[in-house]
């Protein structure tokens, strides 16, 4: 009776102590950033540190080869790829007035054009409005787009703190997870541990095989764009990468911006572009899905379509980039926790 009464006691603490701490969490919410990206940083390298490991190195300097090798891929790609990525977007901020003035330019010669048809005053005035509230979409779409990739480079500062956090959490990985087992109560222990490692397995093949086909999809796609002489091809090529980690919709997001650039540019461009887009999709779903991803998560493809809406609704690309995996893990603790009930 009274071990019943300590374990309940001991459970009662434990949960109020997770309590106060999500609720500090929420608190210091705005300084978490780095924290945040620096676990997962150390969680996606962490694989690669045992894998020094088991070749006899040591855990400090399995970590430091691994850095080493991550450090010397960044700069190589960071030698050719951050200059010009500069560039474009200083020609990118200083070509917003002219792109915006195209717009306003490419919907009055439109509305020109639409005035000469005979149509119901009524039916007119609502395209008239749907073409306003286009035209500003556009024009706002345009600024908003600049605003927020000048003002995600002060950001970039703070990151200089991830690798250092990352390096003393891969360090202590070990006793990290022993002191994070030791917290949970004995009799949910094995439940966690089983949990965790379907989860642990899904998260691998979901981020670093999807991060991995992202990667080649941005490449395959600024090349792509530069053999068309686009504008802002790296840049473009980025946000195609970063747009495929949506399933279904990525591909049709990831373009928007380039058809944009490409009408804006030369209207022709933009089946160039297409083109482009239909090529580096067919390379990505045929081979490099295939071969990197291997089987999916097990979710039909209704709930995946449901989770990014309502992911997309709720947290907007946020929500979008980790519907999926999130959907993933409920289903695993759902089916689990089915099992023990009808067991």
């Amino acid at each position: 009776m009274l071990i019943r009464k300590y374990n309940w006691v001991r459970n009662a603490i434990v949960l109020s102590g997770l309590l106060i701490m999500l609720w500090l969490l929420v608190r210091v919410w705005p300084i978490m950033p780095p924290f945040v990206v620096a676990i997962i940083l150390s969680y996606l390298l962490q694989p690669w540190v045992k894998y020094f490991e088991k070749k006899g190195l040591t855990r400090t300097f399995s970590i430091i080869a691994v850095y080493i090798i991550l450090g010397s891929s960044i700069f190589f790609i960071s030698a050719y790829g951050i200059p010009v990525l500069i560039r474009e977007l200083y020609v990118f901020a200083d070509a917003v007035p002219d792109y915006t003035r195209r717009v306003q330019q490419m919907t009055q010669e439109f509305y020109a054009r639409y005035q000469q048809i005979s149509i119901p005053e009524s039916v007119r005035t609502v395209i008239d409005e749907t073409l306003l509230n286009l035209e500003l979409s556009l024009v706002e779409g345009i600024r908003g787009a600049a605003e927020k990739i000048f003002g995600f480079l002060p950001h970039l500062v703070i990151l200089i703190l991830v690798p250092v956090l990352s390096f003393y959490i891969l360090q202590d990985a070990e006793k990290i997870n022993m002191k994070v087992i030791s917290l949970i109560p004995k009799s949910w222990r094995d439940d966690f541990l089983f949990i965790w490692g379907e989860v642990d397995m899904v998260l691998m093949k979901f981020i670093r095989g999807n991060l991995l086909v992202a990667f080649i999809v941005g490449v395959l796609t600024s090349v792509g764009l530069i053999i068309i002489k686009l504008e802002f091809a790296i840049l473009l090529g980025i946000i195609a990468g970063i747009a495929n980690l949506i399933p279904y919709f990525g591909a049709v997001i990831g373009a928007i911006p380039a058809v944009i650039v490409a009408l804006l540019d030369l209207p022709k461009k933009v089946i160039y572009v297409l083109i482009v887009t239909i090529i580096v999709q067919q390379i990505e779903s045929s081979i490099l899905a295939p071969k990197i991803l291997g089987g999916s998560l097990g979710l039909h493809p209704a709930i995946v379509i449901f989770v990014l809406l309502a992911g997309g609704h709720l947290y907007g690309i946020i929500g979008l980039l980790a519907a999926v995996p999130v959907a993933a893990i409920v289903k695993i603790i759902c089916r689990y926790a089915w099992r023990k009930i009808a067991v």
